[in-house]
């Protein structure tokens, strides 16, 4: 059985009136609203995690290493590696796993300032991480990330006993630090 339907076709409009029956306002359809913050969608929440936040960027990458707030939710995704956390006696720590302490020459201590150097090394790869998101962020958390570097190896050389292992985990530290913020400034702060 065949059942020929007239084609359905716009009501006619003139002018700028409108003569069709639809109600002025209908609801958007299929938008999934986010339960913690009336009026964003879902989709919109989920960019939000990816994009740099707006605020104080130094203070977050400082979260960021200290494991306050946990990594980018595509962070393994991107950078290739999931960052884990560790127990110093000075807070926790979070590293990458294949980070090192990239010494040139290996001169000096460089095994034992190994820890600082892997949550330097994640500082840094969160650097890149929102550069390649297209939100780079700003001067000061490369600026928290060397001074969370800083912090760590003089918490290690302050942690030493005796005077003499002390004075020198000091030195190296020192010449360590300053070796990485001139590096920054010759970078002007942004991504390595």
């Amino acid at each position: 059985m065949i059942i020929g339907n007239k084609p359905v076709r716009p009501p006619q409009t003139t002018g700028t009136a409108s003569t069709s029956t639809r109600p002025a306002t209908q609801p958007a359809r299929n938008v999934v609203k986010d339960s913690f913050s009336p009026g964003t969608a879902a989709t919109q929440r989920t960019a939000a995690v990816t994009a740099a936040p707006p605020g104080d960027h130094g203070k977050l990458m400082s979260d960021y290493l200290t494991g306050a707030i946990p990594p980018p939710a595509d962070f393994e995704q991107v950078m290739g590696y999931k960052p884990y956390a560790i127990q110093t006696p000075h807070g926790q720590r979070m590293q990458d796993p294949l980070g090192y302490a990239s010494v040139p020459g290996k001169i000096g201590p460089d095994k034992e300032f190994d820890k600082a150097a892997k949550t330097h090394d994640y500082g840094y790869d969160l650097l890149r991480y929102f550069e390649k998101k297209g939100t780079p962020l700003k001067p000061e958390a490369r600026k928290a990330a060397d001074a969370q570097f800083r912090k760590d190896m003089f918490d290690y050389a302050n942690d030493q006993k005796g005077a003499m292992n002390r004075f020198k985990f000091r030195a190296w530290a020192q010449i360590y630090a300053t070796a990485v913020e001139l590096n920054s400034v010759r970078q002007h702060h942004g991504p390595p």
